[in-house]
């Protein structure tokens, strides 16, 4: 046994000393590469890989528990955060029912066309994060790929240089993890407002029945964004755990929480 860690600790070594010393240079975004010295994903991830292998060799008959690399964690990230764009979307089509319903109802009262006239840009604002949600998640698995300088569609640059470099990949996970994060709290807000259009509607008319609708809508809006918080929380798992996998110190991100998607003890 004591020969095992020995001889891993000699392979390590090697393996490392070979992998960096074989990249060739490439420039590093400004806000992380100097914490990760300019190592490109293709140094990290081999090395990752080849640890594996040396540490299953060296466990001899009682078996090594899986390793979880750097790509298969980017590639966890992006799916998760194309999820939850797709449950916040799911989210601002019941919104969208909701908002039908209500304009026939609101009348004149003043609070309920006020409350209406939130709920409507609030919607379109969750529209809008969720669609930079899905371009982020596209980003990341076209960078990670490392050899993508530009977005599916052509409109954004991914990766500077002729491969996407670790810091370039950090960077673009930390943008997904935010956007899908800001993408569930903007469908969990939208909910809490439809909820206040809700309670004026109904002080305006206290023995309204007219409400099913509006309220099956709702409910509805309420699972969507429930389901888009829990895969914006993978994204980010997924991604603090990617930094560490680069060597890259940073803020970690905070998982979304509550369920109103506002600061305070009930919200992010």
């Amino acid at each position: 046994m004591q020969l095992n860690k020995l001889s891993l600790a000699l392979a390590t070594s090697m393996l490392l000393t070979t992998s960096l010393h074989a990249q060739e240079a490439a420039g590093a975004n400004a806000a992380t590469g100097s914490a990760i010295g300019g190592v490109s994903t293709t140094v990290v991830v081999a090395a990752v890989a080849g640890l594996a292998v040396l540490a299953a060799a060296s466990s001899g008959s009682s078996g090594a528990a899986a390793v979880v690399t750097a790509d298969q964690l980017a590639t966890q990230g992006a799916a998760a955060g194309a999820a939850a764009s797709e449950a916040v979307t799911a989210a601002n089509a019941q919104q969208d029912l909701a908002i039908t319903a209500a304009a026939a109802l609101v009348g004149t009262d003043a609070a309920s066309v006020a409350a209406l006239a939130t709920l409507r840009t609030a919607v379109a604002a969750s529209k809008a994060s969720a669609l930079v949600a899905l371009n982020a998640s596209s980003d990341l698995s076209q960078a990670k790929l490392l050899a993508a300088l530009t977005s599916t569609d052509g409109l954004r640059t991914i990766c500077a240089g002729t491969k996407c470099t670790a810091s370039e990949l950090a960077a673009l996970s930390y943008t997904l993890a935010i956007a899908s994060k800001t993408a569930a709290d903007n469908a969990l807000y939208a909910n809490k407002l439809m909820a206040d259009l809700k309670t004026a509607l109904l002080a305006a008319n206290p023995s309204r029945t007219d409400l099913t609708a509006f309220t099956a809508a709702y409910d509805a809006a309420v699972l969507a964004a429930a389901t888009a918080q829990t895969q914006a929380n993978a994204a980010i798992t997924a991604h603090n755990s990617y930094f560490a996998s680069l060597g890259v110190t940073g803020t970690t991100i905070s998982l979304s929480t509550g369920t109103t998607g506002v600061s305070g003890t009930t919200g992010t």
